[in-house]
């Protein structure tokens, strides 16, 4: 595995940034609704002027009637929207997000870490033996990993916090206001969950069942960009496969080298010769 360059789809909207959709379509039931609710007893009024027939009462009860039916489908309509909606950004196999998820969740963080200065985190989660897994157990032991894996990121992270499949054997956790050393409390969270789970597991999982993990946070990176928080962490997941897997690795931006030109040197030279002359 080496370090990917990864693209981001930023211009895709945060898939949290607005109402659900079962609130915008309430909201369109409670207009109707209101407008059912007020134009009837006016209607009613004018149409038993015209036919002089008690109508008034019948049509305020349809009217009625029609405004809780507006209600009632708009929340429907909205809520069946929001579980499509879940669906498509959720993996099934191990019921955490999937990559179009993270991407739209990650854009929309980075940028609003950088507005608020606030700390922004990434974890990258490489599944150590998955190949070997599959070989050993057959594809059903591979999506037992998976799930498993899937279910412990479940449970440690946090409400605001992003779990995804990134693709194949990987992950991605996206951590909002949470620094490289708080993200590594998290990592070694998850690498003790495992530890606890392969206990308990049958061969090969029993042996085999282990993460490596990357670190990179947004202070780490040379500029705010989705794009480089994900190749920091991955950087950071390729050293610690490197170095013998099952290991976490915290992304450290290398040190800008200070290159003082020949010419520069020849200068510096000339000035010192001639104060001490």
């Amino acid at each position: 595995m080496k370090p990917a360059t990864l693209r981001m789809s930023a211009e895709e909207p945060h898939p949290h940034a607005g109402a659900r959709a079962r609130h915008r379509f309430a909201i369109a039931g409670v207009a109707l609704a209101l407008a059912a609710g007020l134009g009837t007893p006016a209607l009613a009024r004018a149409l038993s002027h015209s036919w002089s027939l008690p109508i008034e009462a019948a049509l305020i009860g349809v009217g009625f009637v029609v405004a809780i039916g507006f209600l009632v489908a708009g929340w429907a309509v909205g809520r069946r929207l929001d579980r499509l909606s879940d669906e498509a950004r959720r993996d099934p196999v191990t019921k955490v997000g999937n990559r179009r998820h993270l991407e739209e969740c990650l854009a929309h963080e980075v940028e609003r870490a950088a507005k608020a200065k606030m700390p922004l985190s990434l974890l990258m989660i490489d599944v150590d033996n998955l190949k070997q897994l599959n070989d050993s157990g057959g594809h059903a032991a591979g999506d037992l990993t998976l799930a498993i894996v899937g279910d412990v990121l479940n449970d440690t992270c946090r409400s605001r916090d992003v779990a995804a499949r990134f693709g194949g054997d990987e992950f991605a956790i996206l951590l909002p206001r949470t620094r490289a050393a708080e993200a590594r409390i998290v990592a070694e969270r998850i690498r003790s969950a495992l530890a606890e789970r392969r206990r308990v597991c049958a061969a090969p999982l029993d042996k085999l069942l282990t993460v490596s993990i990357g670190i990179c946070d947004l202070a780490s990176v040379e500029a705010p960009r989705a794009q480089l928080l994900l190749e920091g962490a991955d950087r950071a997941l390729y050293a610690a496969k490197q170095a013998g897997r099952d290991r976490i690795v915290v992304f450290d931006r290398p040190p800008t080298s200070t290159v003082i030109l020949l010419d520069e040197r020849r200068r510096a030279r000339k000035k010192r010769s001639r104060f001490s002359g």
